[in-house]
């Protein structure tokens, strides 16, 4: 196997960006940030804890929250509402005018009494397995009507992917035992790409292309297959004609976390992205990164999954990251 192609750069953190979820602000939402995507003057985020996604509005401090939307508003018969069972919500997008939303779609391993010892125990929650669109209207916070895929049964991604020579034997499987999970969600105008932090597929990452019909159903599946180096998606990010992976391991060890420019290719070979960067060993993880247009600068921004509460969390606020785009 050929080794990946890079052009590898220095990472360079070039500023950061406030975002304050004001009323919307919990603890919860603030520590589990895992999508976010711009567009004009408007900021969206979502959290793997919860059930709703927020809407940030640009001024002269940062971004300020402009709205949050309850998901069970919006989107009919959820699973878990009556728990209030978390989305699990990996990523976020927006593509032809729609806001798409993606969860995990994974199981995980109960957890265990005691901190020595593991639970036999697998969660299947319904709740996670949602894929759906909202319409936005005037390009910005305002949504209108939406469409989501089934939960489960016929037509739910889950029960399609049960056909798939590759990724069926990790459907059940805990998703940081190399089961099952989507982490990356990008769109363009002819395929929805999800990109699964596992399995991987004899150490090679997995994205699967999906050709969604006006009426929102799944018309065709496709099983694509990225060398990382190893590594998961943990995140993808539209760029013109080519899509930025942010990978990561499968497992929660702490790295490493790289950034990848890949240009699609149906195809069932196995594809070589250029790798840009490194991010430097932390405690925290880069979790969730979309890109931002500043004049003549073009970086990502950037949230982490267990952020330093000290110096990124503050009352309602989250201190996000701009690293310069290679």
């Amino acid at each position: 196997m050929n080794r990946l192609r890079s052009s590898q750069m220095t990472f360079k953190l070039t500023g950061n960006v406030l975002l304050d979820y004001g009323t919307a602000a919990t603890a919860k939402l603030l520590a589990n940030l895992s999508g976010l995507v711009s567009t004009g003057e408007f900021l969206w985020t979502v959290s793997d804890e919860g059930r709703t996604v927020e809407c940030l509005r640009q001024n002269k401090d940062g971004y300020h929250l402009h709205a949050q939307f309850e998901l069970d508003d919006l989107i009919e018969a959820v699973p878990g509402a009556d728990h209030d069972d978390e989305l699990d919500l990996e990523s976020v997008d927006i593509g032809d005018g729609h806001l798409w939303l993606c969860g995990s779609h994974c199981r995980v391993r109960a957890k265990p009494e005691a901190d020595d010892e593991l639970n036999s125990a697998l969660r299947k929650r319904p709740s996670r397995q949602l894929l759906a669109r909202i319409r936005l209207k005037n390009h910005g916070g305002d949504r209108a009507d939406a469409a989501a895929l089934p939960f489960k049964g016929k037509g739910s991604l889950r029960q399609r992917l049960a056909r798939d020579a590759y990724l069926s034997p990790f459907l059940e499987l805990p998703s940081k035992e190399n089961g099952f999970d989507i982490e990356g969600l990008a769109v363009s105008r002819d395929h929805v790409h999800l990109g699964l932090r596992g399995p991987l597929v004899d150490s090679i990452a997995v994205v699967v292309s999906l050709d969604i019909t006006q009426d929102f159903q799944i018309k065709s599946t496709r099983t694509l297959f990225v060398d990382l180096g190893g590594l998961g998606i943990r995140e993808l990010v539209t760029e013109r004609d080519a899509i930025l992976i942010l990978a990561g391991p499968v497992s929660s060890v702490r790295g490493p976390f790289r950034l990848y420019r890949w240009k699609p290719q149906h195809t069932p070979t196995i594809q070589r992205p250029l790798e840009l960067l490194t991010w430097p060993e932390s405690s925290e993880k880069p979790e969730g990164i979309c890109i931002m247009d500043r004049g003549d600068r073009r970086e990502l921004l950037v949230v982490y999954d267990s952020p330093n509460q000290e110096g990124r969390v503050n009352g309602s606020s989250y201190i996000a990251d701009l690293v310069t785009l290679p």
